[in-house]
């Protein structure tokens, strides 16, 4: 009987995902009390009057035989609901579950996962932001080399940051298990910093320690925590691959590293841009093998090199320049190669090269959120959507918050014609940061993708950018049969944004089905090197031009690979 109860619970418990402790709390009770039943049935003997012990009643008295016919009933009626027990567990769960196990193999590989919140800053003058702050994405960098253990990206943990959420809601929203949270005291060279493991359903502490060490030591406790949440998650290293090692430097490179990490956050602005910029450049004068700050540079050079700060030459060498020194450094530092990768891509369009390059830096890390995003780029500049797609949800798993992810979702939907999909996801962002660079004027496409005009120009009105706004003004309106209106915002466009939106003016002049207006825009798109040619084997909008000559012409200008499709 103890065990029919027990492997009922057990059914039970995986029918209706009751919690463990239920079977477990059942276990421990019928252990504890099954040897107090058998003592008491051997002390004891039921009579007409009710218990006496055994030795007290005389053999004339007793009804043991009444009884055992009786008992024997109950233990066939208890063995045939055994028998049924084990029928329906043979042939109806367990070859279900079994299954469905099979089915899930990679659901359970990264069974795992884990968020890295915003350290507290404990110290007393609270000036230390930018040292927790860069604490904090170490520690969640290390953990993201560990194989089997999904870890969400920054900007979706970071989001929390100061939040009054209670662990197991942050849990939810980010879709992980367990959470890593601490504090860090620090003065002058002196560090107190703590940091706990928790499971998120129970809000059950796993782990926790403090460590007083000395600013020199910080390499070391970041190395520990790391090394001591892997113990606590019982996770084995596939290949026996060593635990990850934070890179040392010099305790004051260091410092001069993490507030460029934290001025590179505001890079929309110049001087934040400039001073993040500076701070890289002094740590390497301090220390110039300091790979992070390596990498760090070479994506500040990009970004100057896009929002025109450099020119887009300058820009690009120094970023290649940066990056490059990493892998004197280091030859198999994956970051590297994947910023070269995207830097043949965009300032060279060399899509072989691009494509080697991002093989490899897949081949060395494929679980880096920022690899896979560069990854996803290459892809629909080659043409691979189905590829870009499960690249780009991949990385919307690890980074759930982060209104990018769903701006990047749409552009891909949209590519590859899954419209309502694109549209959930543009309004996702909007939801998110209604004031995310570009994203209504890619909403806007979208829904006149869809032939629904009204939303279209809802929607473009909330386009703070006159030159997107241009171009889906004289859409709008060319769709709606109103060529006037649609040739006078055109030609503003053509005015005001000539060299700055060509690529704009081919795909919108291809909308009309006006080829010979789309070719010659199209090619000068290709003088002024404007990297919306990166995408235009994806662009729906182009796909009527496909079959004239002059395409594939302009395609082996560009120097796009002839086999495009499933690399």
């Amino acid at each position: 009987m103890a065990w029919l109860l027990i492997r009922i619970a057990a059914l039970l418990g995986d029918i209706l995902e009751m919690p463990i402790w239920i079977t477990k709390s059942l276990f421990f009770l019928l252990l504890i009390f099954f040897p107090i039943w058998l003592l008491l049935s051997w002390i004891y003997e039921i009579t007409p009057n009710g218990l006496k012990k055994t030795k007290k009643v005389e053999e004339n008295e007793s009804i043991r035989k009444k009884t055992s016919k009786r008992l024997n009933k109950i233990i066939i009626a208890v063995l045939v609901m055994v028998l049924i027990v084990l029928v329906v567990d043979r042939f109806f769960i367990t070859g279900k579950v079994s299954k469905t196990k099979n089915n899930k193999t990679e659901f359970v590989l990264e069974s795992k996962t884990i968020a890295v919140l915003p350290f507290k800053d404990f110290s007393s003058e609270k000036d230390n932001e930018y040292f927790v702050d860069g604490l904090t994405e170490e520690l969640l960098n290390l953990l993201s080399q560990v194989p089997n253990l999904k870890v969400t990206s920054r900007t979706s943990t970071f989001s929390f940051k100061n939040s009054d959420l209670q662990i197991p809601e942050i849990a939810s929203k980010l879709n992980v298990k367990y959470l890593l949270e601490g504090s860090v005291r620090k003065s002058e060279s002196q560090l107190r910093i703590t940091a706990q493991l928790i499971e998120a359903e129970t809000d059950k502490h796993l782990w926790s320690k403090t460590f007083d060490r000395t600013i020199d030591n910080v390499f070391v406790i970041q190395d520990e925590v790391a090394e001591e949440v892997v113990k606590a998650l019982e996770i084995s290293l596939l290949e026996a691959k060593p635990l990850p090692k934070s890179t040392k430097t010099n305790p004051e490179a260091y410092k001069l590293y993490l507030q460029g990490v934290h001025a590179s956050h505001f890079s929309s602005s110049v001087s934040k841009l400039n001073e993040a910029i500076s701070y890289s450049e002094q740590a390497l004068a301090i220390d110039e093998s300091y790979i992070p700050a390596w990498l760090l540079l070479s994506r500040l050079y990009e970004t100057k090199a896009n929002s025109t700060e450099l020119s887009f030459e300058e820009g690009y060498t120094k970023a290649k320049q940066a990056a490059n020194n990493v892998l004197k450094i280091d030859p198999t530092n994956a970051l590297a190669y994947a910023y070269l990768a995207d830097y043949s891509l965009s300032y060279d369009w060399d899509f072989e090269k691009a494509k080697q390059l991002n093989a490899i830096a897949l081949k060395l890390d494929s679980k880096n959120p920022v690899i896979i995003n560069l990854s996803a780029t290459l892809a629909i500049a080659l043409g691979n959507i189905e590829s870009s797609i499960r690249l780009q949800e991949y990385s919307a798993s690890l980074d759930p918050i982060n209104p990018d992810t769903y701006y990047y979702l749409s552009n891909i939907y949209y590519y590859a014609d899954r419209l309502e999909d694109a549209a959930n996801a543009a309004r996702k962002c909007i939801e998110m940061n209604p004031n995310r660079y570009a994203i209504h004027y890619y909403y806007t496409r979208i829904l006149l993708q869809q032939n629904n005009i009204d939303e279209a120009r809802k929607a473009i009105k909330a386009e703070l950018d006159d030159g997107w706004s241009l171009q889906m003004l004289s859409d709008i309106h060319f769709k709606l049969n109103e060529l006037d209106t649609s040739e006078m915002y055109m030609q503003q466009l053509i005015y005001k944004y000539t060299n700055e939106m060509a690529y704009q003016i081919a795909e919108s002049y291809s909308f009309r089905n006006d080829k010979e207006n789309a070719f010659k825009w199209l090619e000068k798109a290709y003088d002024v090197h404007d990297v919306g040619l990166n995408e235009i084997l994806a662009e729906p909008r182009f796909r009527n031009l496909h079959n004239d000559k002059r395409w594939n012409k302009f395609i082996d200008k560009m120097g796009f690979p002839k086999t495009t499709n499933n690399d």
